[in-house]
């Protein structure tokens, strides 16, 4: 189907859904206000009655009369018999059903049959009552009649709308079959696609102007995939040397043993210790970059329910016994839960107490904050170290990148720390803020959306 054919088919369309609604909820709304309206008038009569006053056919009968609305006043004595009271519209004496008259007393009902009316029903005493109906005939032929009219204003809007859509869209066809190409060329990749633009606000415009920002984006897209493809070359690198240094430094020393140059027994005690050491930086090393790569292979995060307040209380305990000379300020609160992988946070914890224990002094105080917000749960953790650079506050964290280039070496660790932060946080659909904090050292702001344990029960 041609694309002005469509066009056309949508404008009819969309013309008579929408002719068909708001004439039908008129309409609907119009038959509704006379049946409102009669059974105004059947309850005003109801209302006028005193079923315990002798005069109450009387007053009845008057109430009928008074009324804007021709209505039938039909009397039903004991033995069920009924007898007209006034001149009525309907061609039947009203005789509803027991299950019809029950319900009459406190609302108006619909008799539906070969005649259709709306009534009303008063007990007297003496177990008489009696009945005020309203035939619904004329509000019937009128219901069709506007429904009928309906109909024919429908089919000529839909008529109008095939026209004069055709009369526009005839110009602006070229202007489309000119973006078709365009999206043609950028999706076969082609990111220097020049788009036409036309002056206006109108759809062929704002489409053309959102392909323009889709070159754009898509440029910014090839930028990004460089840059990181930049940062991988440069991970890959740093782990080479990682890997590389320690290697270099066990193979001299195995060579020193394996000689006869190192006979003395410290000093071949102090090579095994440090061989022992540079082999544990390896395997952290290679223990990091194994956790990492489980995020690109596990189809599937493994959920279970999770006592964050608990897992931190725990963590916190534990860095304050491994560092009993730091001021550690604590406000954790109880009981809150996350939905994730309990070993990944724990992985998550002990990455950032132990990036705390390696790059900050001895006696660097430490604030841990753990709250409850409306939309989720926040940990904020805080040292009194000397922070990173200015540029990593600015960029925040990213993959495989690493702000001092020679403090993993120094202080014994893979540099893979911070990435694997950002891949846990990540997993759980959480945010990672950077920021410096009001002890002099880093801020790590940790947020966690409620939204993600509800997707995820």
């Amino acid at each position: 189907m041609k694309l002005r054919t469509r066009l056309i088919v949508a404008s009819a369309t969309v013309t008579t859904i929408s002719t068909m609604l708001i004439g039908s909820f008129a309409i609907s709304s119009t038959h509704k206000s006379q049946i409102e309206l009669l059974d105004k008038s059947l309850n005003l009569v109801v209302a006028s009655i005193n079923p315990e006053s002798t005069s109450a056919l009387s007053e009845a009968l008057f109430a009928v009369q008074q009324s804007d609305i021709s209505l039938t006043l039909v009397y039903f004595s004991a033995s069920k018999i009924p007898t007209v009271l006034n001149q009525s519209q309907l061609s039947q004496v009203p005789n509803p059903t027991n299950s019809e008259l029950a319900n009459s007393f406190a609302r108006a009902q619909t008799h539906s049959g070969a005649e259709e009316y709306r009534f009303r029903s008063v007990h007297l005493t003496g177990n008489e009552y009696v009945l005020v109906a309203g035939s619904l005939a004329d509000i019937k032929s009128q219901f069709r009649s506007d429904r009928f009219r309906l109909f024919g204003f429908t089919v000529g809007w839909l008529f109008l709308a095939i026209f004069v859509t055709w009369i526009y869209i005839r110009r602006d066809i070229r202007k489309i079959e000119n973006l078709i190409r365009s999206a043609t060329a950028i999706s076969s990749g082609e990111t220097s696609v020049e788009i036409p633009s036309w002056n206006g606000d109108s759809e062929l415009d704002q489409l053309s102007e959102s392909l323009n920002r889709m070159v754009v984006v898509l440029r910014r897209t090839a930028e990004i995939e460089e840059a990181a493809a930049k940062r991988m070359q440069d991970f890959l690198g740093d782990a080479s040397h990682e890997l590389r240094t320690p290697l270099t430094v066990v193979k001299g020393y195995v060579e020193l043993l394996a000689g006869a140059e190192m006979k003395d027994l410290e000093q071949r005690r102090r090579a095994f210790k440090r061989v022992g050491s540079e082999i544990g930086r390896m395997e952290a090393l290679i223990k990091d970059l194994l956790f990492l790569a489980e995020f690109g292979l596990e189809p599937e995060l493994m959920l279970d329910l999770v006592n964050f307040s608990a897992l931190v209380d725990s963590h916190v305990t534990d860095f304050q016994l491994l560092n009993p000379h730091r001021k550690i300020e604590l406000e954790i609160e109880p009981d809150i839960t996350l939905q994730g992988s309990e070993p990944h946070l724990a992985r998550l914890l002990a990455n950032i107490f132990g990036n705390i224990s390696r790059h900050t002094p001895e006696a660097a105080s430490v604030r841990v904050t753990l709250v409850k917000l409306p939309q989720g749960s926040e940990l904020i953790i805080e040292d009194g170290g000397r922070g990173l650079p200015e540029s990593a506050y600015q960029s925040g964290v990213q993959n495989f990148q690493r702000f001092d280039k020679a403090r993993s070496r120094e202080n014994g660790g893979s540099g893979l720390g911070m990435s694997i932060i950002l891949a846990i946080v990540n997993e759980h659909k959480g945010r990672v803020i950077l920021g410096k904090s009001a002890l002099g050292g880093l801020r790590i702001q940790l947020f966690f959306d409620d939204l993600f344990d509800k997707l995820a029960l």
